[in-house]
C-alpha cells in the first residue's frame, strides 16, 4: 500500500508532528499548574497558618487528616 503523500518527506512531517505534541503538551502543563496553582497556595497557607498561629505541627495536621475516615464513621454511627 502506497502512502497518500509519497512525495512529501516523511522525517519532515514527523519532526512536525513531534514538534506539536511538545507544544501541545507543555500547553497542557502550564494550564494544570495555572488552575493547581491557587490551590497549592491555599494549602501552603493554611499548613503556615496553624503552625505559626496555633503551633500545630505538619505532622500532627497529616495524622488528622489520615484519620478523618474513621472519624466520619464515628459520626454517621452516632447520628443513628
Amino acid at each position: 500500500m502506497s502512502p497518500v503523500f509519497g512525495g512529501v518527506d516523511s522525517q519532515l512531517v514527523l519532526l512536525a508532528a513531534a514538534v506539536a505534541v511538545v507544544v501541545l503538551g507543555f500547553r497542557l502543563v502550564f494550564q494544570v499548574f495555572r488552575v493547581g496553582a491557587g490551590s497549592i497556595l491555599g494549602i501552603v497557607a493554611i499548613v503556615l497558618g496553624l503552625q505559626y498561629l496555633f503551633g500545630i505541627a505538619p505532622k500532627q495536621l497529616w495524622f488528622e487528616i489520615g484519620h478523618l475516615p474513621q472519624m466520619a464513621m464515628r459520626f454517621v454511627q452516632s447520628l443513628s
